[in-house]
C-alpha cells in the first residue's frame, strides 16, 4: 500500500473534503486584498461547516500569524504544531521519499493555476532539533506570544508566492536533491508583475502573479521527513542544515540568525531515515482576486518512494 493523506489538527484525515478560507467566521467572505481570518474543513464550494482548523495568515514575506498570534520575527518562529495542513505518506514497509512537490492547481490539470485566488505556502517544520514542548519552553511559544531566543525554523524563512526580499536572498529558487528546480521570485520582480511566471496569470488581474500555482511557482518539501518528522529533529550540524540556506544571503542576516557558511546545498534536503510514515506540516494562506466562491481551487501533492 502507498497511500497519500490530508489532515488538520483536530481531523487526522479529512478525506472527502477540503480547507475553506473565510473572514473571522465560518461562512464570511475575505475582502479582496486581504487574506483569511478562518480556515475551515469544508466541501468544495465551501458551504458545509467542518471542523475548524489552525489558521496561518500571511502578513509579508517573512511574516504572519498562527491562530491569531503573531510571533516576534515571523515565520521563521512557527512552531510547526501551528500549521494549516498536514501532508502525510504511508507505505506498507520502510522507504525514503525524494522530489516531493506541492502545487496549487484549477482542480483539472495540474499544471494550470487556480482561478481568482492568490495562494501563500510554507513548509514549517520543528525548531533546532527540540520537541515542541522543549522548544515552547526554552525559547517562547507562538501560542502565548512569548520572545522566541535561539530557536529557528528549519523549513522556510519566506513564503512561496510571494516576492522574497531581495536584498535577503542570493538567488529566487531552491534545488532539491533530484536536481529539479523551483522557482519562486523576488520583490522586484513582483512589483514589475514578473512574479509566478505561468503565462496564463499575466495581464489579467493586477497582483495576480503574486502566488504559488501552475507551472510557474511549484513548492518543494523536505526528503524524508519520517513520521511526525523524526527525521528531521537533529541539531544543527554539516548533516543538516535549514532548507532556507540555499536561498537566503548570508552576509545580510539579521540578529539571531547564525552564520551557516556559504549557501550551499549541502545538507539543506531534509531528512534520510526510511520509514512507514513520512510527514511534511504546511502554513497556507489565501486572498481572492475576485467576489465569489473559488472552486476551481485545488492542492497536488506528487512524490518519489524508494
Amino acid at each position: 500500500m502507498a497511500e497519500i493523506t490530508f489532515g488538520i489538527f483536530e481531523q487526522a484525515n479529512i478525506v472527502g473534503s477540503g480547507l475553506g478560507f473565510f473572514g473571522a467566521t465560518f461562512g464570511s467572505s475575505v475582502q479582496i486584498g486581504s487574506y483569511q481570518d478562518s480556515t475551515y474543513v469544508t466541501n468544495s464550494d465551501g458551504t458545509t461547516q467542518g471542523p475548524v482548523d489552525l489558521n496561518t495568515k500571511f502578513t509579508n514575506s517573512g511574516s504572519g500569524t498562527a491562530n491569531g498570534i503573531t510571533t516576534e520575527d515571523g515565520i521563521r518562529y512557527f512552531n510547526s504544531s501551528r500549521r494549516s495542513l498536514e501532508i502525510n505518506f504511508d507505505h506498507t514497509s520502510p522507504v525514503n521519499v525524494q522530489n516531493v512537490q506541492l502545487r496549487i492547481y484549477d482542480r483539472d490539470n495540474i499544471n494550470y493555476p487556480a482561478s481568482g485566488v492568490n495562494t501563500k505556502v510554507c513548509e514549517l517544520m520543528n525548531f533546532d532539533g527540540k520537541i515542541y514542548d522543549d522548544w515552547k519552553d526554552t525559547a517562547g511559544d507562538d501560542s502565548t506570544n512569548g520572545t522566541p531566543g535561539a530557536a529557528l525554523a528549519s523549513g522556510d524563512l519566506f513564503w512561496w508566492g510571494a516576492g522574497w526580499p531581495n536584498t535577503q536572498v542570493s538567488q529566487d529558487y531552491y534545488d532539491n536533491s533530484s536536481g529539479i528546480r523551483f522557482y519562486n521570485f523576488t520583490d522586484t520582480e513582483a512589483t514589475a508583475g514578473e512574479g509566478n511566471g505561468d503565462s496564463r496569470l499575466q495581464n489579467t488581474v493586477t497582483g495576480n502573479t503574486e502566488t504559488v500555482g501552475g507551472t510557474g511557482t511549484v513548492v518543494p518539501l523536505f526528503n524524508s521527513p519520517g513520521s511526525g518528522q523524526r527525521f528531521l529533529s537533529n541539531e544543527y550540524d554539516s548533516t543538516f542544515r535549514p532548507k532556507w540556506v540555499q536561498y537566503y544571503n548570508n552576509g545580510s542576516r539579521p540578529s539571531g540568525i547564525p552564520d551557516y557558511g556559504s549557501a550551499t546545498t549541502a545538507g539543506t534536503y531534509g531528512g534520510s531515515g526510511v520509514d512507514v510514515r513520512h510527514t511534511w506540516r504546511i502554513g497556507m494562506s489565501a486572498t481572492p482576486l475576485s467576489i465569489g466562491s473559488k472552486t476551481q481551487y485545488g492542492l497536488y501533492v506528487s512524490l518519489e518512494y524508494l
